[in-house]
């Protein structure tokens, strides 16, 4: 199992990085896929892996023939996966929502964005913070961010790597796994 990465300043300063600025912060390194595809994909170096220069995480694109498609993919994948593995260490502050992503969390709770949304690496990085500063508590998890813990069940168990990230947490505080619903 994954300990958990806990940084300072959290996933947020990565997710929250321009593009540009992001790209910076990866390592990025382009390679032949195998696999089926006819000649073109495995003659062009296509295939992209951006790994993140300061937390080694890491993620690849491989289904498209173009590299600049695969780059962009990739890159949007390193930043969800930093939003699912990295967690802020909130014990001097106490927890307090983004403010880029405050509009997300209103006083009627919580509610589910689009996977496709700018927003959504930092959408979890929150949920998931929420939820570690409350020791894998649901119900305080849920009270930090305004919400019942029925709908912050409901939106862990939209998104598979949520899900496993939660569980991921739970059980690094002795708790039990989530069953999916």
């Amino acid at each position: 199992m994954k300990e958990v990465l806990v940084c300072s300043g959290g996933a947020y300063p990565f997710i929250t990085a321009g593009d540009k600025e992001f790209e910076r912060s990866c390592r990025l390194e382009f390679y032949i896929a195998s696999g089926p595809g006819g000649q073109k994909r495995n003659r062009t170096y296509s295939a992209a892996r951006a790994t993140h220069k300061k937390t080694n995480i890491s993620a690849i694109a491989e289904e498209s023939r173009s590299q600049a498609d695969n780059k962009e993919k990739a890159l949007k994948r390193l930043k969800k996966k930093i939003a699912l593995q990295v967690r802020k260490d909130f014990s001097a502050t106490g927890f307090k929502v983004h403010p880029e992503a405050a509009a997300l969390f209103l006083k009627e709770g919580i509610e589910k964005i689009n996977s496709k949304n700018r927003l959504y690496p930092l959408y979890c990085a929150i949920l998931l913070d929420s939820i570690y500063t409350a020791k894998g508590k649901l119900s305080e998890a849920s009270e930090r961010l305004n919400s019942s813990t029925g709908k912050l069940n409901k939106v862990i168990s939209s998104d598979k790597d949520i899900f496993n990230a939660v569980n991921r947490l739970r059980s690094s505080f002795g708790l039990n796994s989530l069953r999916f619903s």
